[in-house]
């Protein structure tokens, strides 16, 4: 295979640790289980052995429905150091998304907890499935009954050097959270990914290159599954950086709290519904080993960012990316400390990032002109889809992609966004943007969460309608009018919310967006 490395691979990493340091730990559970990165090596080199006795060639893809957890985690490195392509699908999902999710990526075999609806309704849609069984450190359940199982505890030894691979062949395939509709499978690359964790730790580190050694640091907690982009990235962001890792099954803020006290923690990544929940956590929440904030996923509601840096003085740096782009921009300590820092931006747009604001038409757009986001990355091979184009998220031949949010950039080359393109509501002719909406609805000291979508109009086309969460003891009565004022008088008459419609919560995806079809079909509009 001409340019083939074992050094390509996405889990050349951990294997360099364990050969650097094999007895330090790499990987602590939150029920207190842990593994040095021999350890660790040498149980997903297990996996990988079983995977290759379950007859899966090197570039064929290996279906992962497993609760966040270490076995997860061994599925993953396991996939990689064997060359299997592995796909993580959300724990959360129903049978019926589990098995549409499935079909879109085709994979060769599916690993399951044990028995249960889940593997019940993979076996109907004919899919071959294992569990994981005899793993070094792994508890996972007992094996779905039926001759199609197989297990992966045959050989006690496997590979310890990455499969080699080339930059370009498929490392992995995420699903994208998706608000409106289903979620897409995303292609990566081996080549990618990599470059991806680069560009991240030569931003956040002033510019200094890699390879970085390990260091004496205390270890970075992982909050988000490992099913989701961010929370993949991270943890391999921790070992590409030199640092050990702290894995827990989902975000809890009692078990954030108390993590972060065990271990120290300096340093947090977090989703912005995170944000918010410590922020107006009630009782004392003790962060004070916690020295930086980093926030992905979405943009920040600068009235939750305020409340929380008065709350535990703790700065709040972001990070803007998706799935499909790799990291573009984001603010880093360095631009606090030169007070280079803007509000209401997304960040500046990295050394290592190609950006272009385009029109509709595919027009590049000026400085300050508001346009499509695209971004030119090696880090995608496109959607998968069994029967469609994989092609499609590519803007052009050159590696472009369209990221879906719309925003523009300043004479600084910072970025601004202004929301999702399909989250555009166009009303009596004039654009508006929901955040703009939200943000001003969470002003209101009545108001706990709010989602704003455009509903039909006979007259207008449409119109914004917004759902609310009330704060704890706010009488609905009377309180849409009241909130339908407060936005008419802080923003343009045109942009004033027309309709109200409280909740007791809002839907959400795995990635902590609110889930905007969810969002319809609840409400049947």
């Amino acid at each position: 295979m001409s340019g083939a490395s074992a050094g390509h691979n996405i889990a050349h990493d951990l294997v360099r640790r364990a050969d650097e340091d094999p007895g330090r730990t790499a990987l602590w559970f939150e029920d207190g289980r842990s593994w040095t990165y021999a350890e660790l090596r040498d149980a997903a080199a297990r996996v990988a052995a079983g995977l290759q006795a379950a007859g899966i060639a090197p570039g064929r893809r290996l279906g992962i429905f497993l609760p966040n957890g270490p076995e997860l985690v061994l599925a993953l490195y396991g996939s990689w150091l064997a060359g299997v392509v592995p796909v993580a699908v959300s724990a959360l999902y129903t049978p019926e998304e589990l098995v549409g999710s499935v079909a879109k990526v085709d994979p060769d075999l599916v690993l399951v907890p044990g028995p249960g609806d889940a593997a019940d309704a993979l076996r109907a849609d004919g899919r071959r499935l294992a569990a994981l069984g005899g793993v070094a450190g792994s508890d996972s359940g007992s094996a779905p009954p039926g001759a199609d199982v197989v297990r992966l505890d045959a050989d006690p030894d496997g590979p310890t050097v990455p499969h080699a691979v080339t930059p370009d062949d498929e490392g992995a395939v995420l699903f994208t959270g998706g608000t409106t509709g289903t979620a897409k499978a995303v292609s990566l690359t081996h080549g990618g990914v990599r470059k991806s964790l680069s560009d991240l730790a030569l931003a956040m580190k002033g510019g200094q290159p890699g390879p970085y050694p390990l260091v004496d640091a205390t270890p970075n907690l992982l909050l988000l599954p490992l099913f989701h982009s961010g929370g993949q990235a991270a943890f391999l962001f921790a070992f590409h950086v030199g640092r050990s890792a702290v894995l827990v099954s989902r975000f809890r803020v009692e078990t954030l709290v108390r993590l972060v006290g065990e271990h120290r923690i300096d340093n947090l990544f977090l989703l912005p519904t995170m944000v918010y929940d410590l922020a107006y956590a009630e009782g004392e929440i003790e962060l004070s080993s916690v020295k930086s904030i980093l926030v992905s996923g979405q943009a920040l509601d600068p009235i939750v960012r305020r409340d929380f840096e008065q709350r535990f003085e703790v700065p709040i740096l972001s990070n803007y990316g998706a799935t499909e782009l790799g990291h573009v921009a984001g603010w880093m300590g360095k631009d606090l400390r030169e007070d280079r820092w803007k509000p209401g931006a997304a960040g500046r747009i990295y050394d290592t990032a190609e950006v272009e604001i385009r029109s509709e038409d595919g027009t590049v757009l000026g400085t300050g002109e508001v346009g499509e986001i695209c971004v030119r990355t090696g880090i995608t091979k496109g959607y998968v889809d069994q029967g469609g184009d994989g092609a499609s998220m590519l803007v052009d031949e050159q590696g472009w992609v369209s990221s879906g949010d719309m925003g523009h950039v300043d004479e600084d080359g910072v970025l601004f966004l202004s929301g999702r393109k399909r989250d555009l509501i166009k009303t009596g002719g004039f654009q508006i943007w929901p955040a703009e909406l939200e943000t001003a609805l969470r002003e209101h000291a009545a108001v706990r969460d709010a989602a704003v979508v455009g509903a039909p109009d006979a007259r207008l086309g449409e119109i914004p309608r917004a759902y609310v969460v009330l704060a704890e003891g706010v009488d609905q009565d009377g309180a849409a009018d009241v909130l339908i004022a407060h936005v008419r008088d802080r923003l343009a008459h045109f942009k004033a919310v027309r309709e109200v419609v409280f909740l007791d919560a809002l839907p959400r995806t795995d990635a902590g967006k609110v889930d905007r079809g969810a969002l319809m079909r609840q409400v049947g509009g």
